[in-house]
């Protein structure tokens, strides 16, 4: 009997002992302890710095979308906020269709064209978005296989019932793939209960197809808010704007126009009007954190974009920052953010940019940042129609270019849209 009631102590203890350490995994997966920071305590030291986790953010949304249905066609433009709506309920399957996508095929302009017109989803994202970086911010845990940047995409019915992925490239030429979304399965119920409200292209109509480029996006309601512009960098914000980019501040020395500070190799000036740049000799201070032997693409994306984010991104005020391109040139990758206003790019000086980055070696080896803030004033400026725009805009019936929204910044005291052949 003593035997027996041993056993069973012994049984009791090694569940009060599995009860202990399951209960003590499930604390762990909770959002109190895992946002805390204790898991990190004795987790082993990574052996470099700058090879980890990345947690890739999104750079870029569509400032224009449109839905095709059986019954018409849902655009909407210039309104931020209901792009960014319908982008929450029509971005996963982006993300879905580009980590599946399959070997991509050539279009003509024609098929292309049928692609806009079918039933489906299209997306435009302004810039030239690279398509690795954009399926790894819509979809983490996949991997992109297309390579190439690109502004428009359409998600459409393709063979066999599944979705396909269309899109223009950078240099013009359009592609088509298939991906794993079914269309019965993901793209019919996420395109239920859209009405139409008259969304065109430029195409799609004999006036305004001789006047403006093919896939201008046309839509009925169209309004511009004012905005106050000022620069956003104060003498009283250089303490503040020093932490955010790990400059002590120490060593520094008045030069024509500004402050300029130096810290090993690197080199930053604060300027007077708002402009802060950035100069690297070596390696410099920001490398690419990156979770694989090089940096991707994305990660480049990613690094630039803190940056920026916690720079001129967090004293904009209603502005929203947005990536404009990821180039590669000789001397490295140059990535481009701009400010918009409710889905309007916001022009800045002569080379319409807010913040701009050189990637080098897995390094920032150089940057400019643009300070400048925005604030609606409440008034709504005066629009024409885009169709008696499209007529009264000379520019635009010379090599038919496309017509858009934009606010135009040249250090004045507002800004208010205006329509602009681009």
């Amino acid at each position: 009997m003593k035997g027996k009631r041993r056993y069973l102590e012994w049984g009791k203890n090694l569940a009060i002992v599995l009860l202990s350490l399951s209960a003590a995994w499930l604390l762990t997966m909770t959002p109190l302890v895992r946002d805390s920071g204790l898991l990190a305590y004795g987790a082993p030291a990574a052996q470099n710095a700058e090879i980890g986790a990345v947690t890739l953010t999104a750079a870029a949304y569509p400032s224009r979308m449109a839905i095709n249905t059986l019954e018409g066609r849902y655009g909407v433009q210039y309104n931020q906020a209901q792009v960014d709506s319908l982008f929450a309920r029509m971005g996963p399957l982006l993300g879905e269709a580009l980590i599946s996508a399959g070997q991509p095929e050539v279009l003509d302009e024609a098929q292309w064209q049928a692609c806009l017109q079918g039933e489906g989803v299209y997306f435009d994202f302004s810039g030239q978005i690279p398509l690795s970086a954009l399926g790894s911010w819509l979809h983490p845990e996949g991997v992109c296989p297309l390579t190439g940047s690109a502004r428009r995409l359409v998600l459409t019915q393709g063979e066999d019932g599944r979705v396909a992925l269309s899109y223009q490239e950078a240099s013009g030429a359009f592609f088509a793939c298939t991906t794993d979304l079914s269309v019965d399965l993901h793209l019919d119920p996420a395109m239920e209960g859209v009405e139409e409200n008259g969304a065109r292209f430029a195409f799609e109509d004999g006036e305004l197809a001789r006047l403006l480029d093919p896939y201008t996006l046309i839509t009925e309601e169209v309004s511009g808010t004012v905005y106050a512009a000022a620069t956003s960098l104060s003498a009283a914000d250089l303490s503040g704007l020093l932490e955010a980019l790990s400059f002590n501040g120490q060593n520094h020395t008045a030069i024509s126009g500004g402050e300029a500070y130096l810290e090993g190799e690197s080199r930053l000036e604060v300027q007077n009007d708002g402009t802060v740049l950035y100069r690297a000799a070596r390696e410099g201070k920001y490398p690419v954190v990156h979770s694989g032997e090089e940096p991707t693409l994305a990660e480049m994306i990613e690094t630039a974009r803190k940056l920026a984010e916690d720079t001129v991104g967090e004293r904009c005020g209603d502005a929203r920052l947005h990536l404009i391109s990821a180039t590669q040139t000789q001397d490295g990758w140059q990535i481009r953010f701009g400010y918009q206003l409710s889905g309007s790019s916001v022009w800045l000086y002569e080379d319409g940019w807010a913040a701009q980055f050189l990637v080098r070696d897995g390094y920032v080896a150089e940057f400019t940042l643009r300070f400048r803030s925005y604030t609606a004033t409440g008034e709504q400026a005066p629009l024409l129609s885009m169709e008696r725009a499209a007529a009264m805009l000379p520019a635009l019936t010379v090599e038919r270019r496309e017509l858009a929204l934009q606010y135009r910044d040249q250090g004045e005291g507002t800004v208010s849209p205006i329509w602009v052949a681009q």
